[in-house]
């Protein structure tokens, strides 16, 4: 992955693959390899960029801390610089804060996104107790125990978990902590309504703390497909890789559809996800 000097920051990305553009988003103090499965599947048939946030993976750290409009700015001066003047988003967990945004402040330049175990807000105390625990962690300096950690939920073999856990200890904690406070001050709830690009929402069917903000997405958002995976956790990307692939794949060539909707749409709606209180879980915006 080579690395190329936009808005003030050395950032360290990969492009592969042909046709329309596909940028995929990570999480805090994880880097771009955790799309590496899907972005090896999906660059068959589009062209898939993958970059490491500053201060993550391999891109180079900086002074100016780390906002969710920071990171939405930075994918964009990417785009530039590499002449991709359109794109759909792929993101992950916390980092469908910056593929929202990114939708709001910059409708003209992003068609679309699959959120995978996505949140408009992280208002959930299960995950501001886990977020705030990644916080003190870095600022513990227990930099090899976050990377060991998050390497080791994701990882599906020996050799996955070594490339993760090298990635992410490549980071640097205080970009890591930045990240996660952005986060958690975020929120495009009020928002969710102005957006008018097409949204795909995909959930693990175990995911407890990440699955009830489904419901918020599919009430908020003016054109949304949602699809959950059957006895699948919050790691999606790894554990989940095929059959995400498999629905961002079929949910991109139905945009390039007809307004009429096509058996890949009719597929999406069928197999929405069923409302969160059936599996006892409840609303994440309710105190």
């Amino acid at each position: 992955m080579p690395l190329l000097h936009v808005n003030g920051i050395e950032l360290h990305y990969h492009l592969q693959g042909k046709g329309t553009a596909l940028v995929f988003l990570h999480p805090p103090t994880m880097g771009s390899r955790v799309f590496t499965y899907m972005s090896n599947d999906l660059s068959q048939d589009y062209r898939t960029l993958l970059f490491d946030f500053r201060g993550h993976g391999r891109s180079a750290s900086s002074s100016a801390a780390i906002t969710i409009p920071l990171l939405v700015e930075d994918t964009c001066r990417l785009m530039d610089a590499l002449d991709i003047r359109s794109a759909y988003l792929c993101a992950y967990s916390m980092g469908t804060m910056v593929a929202l945004e990114a939708l709001l402040t910059h409708p003209d330049r992003f068609l679309g996104a699959a959120l995978l175990a996505g949140l408009p807000e992280a208002s959930g105390k299960a995950i501001r107790f886990l977020a705030r625990a990644g916080m003190v962690a870095s600022s513990l300096r227990a930099k090899g125990l976050v990377a060991f950690s998050d390497s080791w939920v994701h990882a599906d073999s020996p050799e996955t978990f070594h490339r993760l856990r090298a990635e992410s200890a490549s980071g640097d904690p205080a970009k890591w902590r930045e990240y996660i406070a952005a986060g958690l001050s975020y929120s495009a709830t009020d928002r969710l309504k102005r957006i008018r690009r097409p949204v795909l929402l995909l959930y693990g069917q175990k995911d407890r703390y990440f699955l009830p903000y489904s419901r918020v997405l599919q009430e908020r958002l003016a054109k949304v497909s949602t699809a959950w995976i059957p006895d699948a956790w919050h790691t999606l990307p790894i554990h989940s890789a095929d059959s995400c692939s498999r629905f961002v794949r079929g949910w991109l060539r139905a945009q390039g559809a007809s307004e009429k909707m096509t058996e890949a749409e009719e597929a999406y709606r069928a197999e929405a996800i069923p409302d969160p209180g059936e599996f006892g879980y409840g609303d994440p915006l309710q105190p």
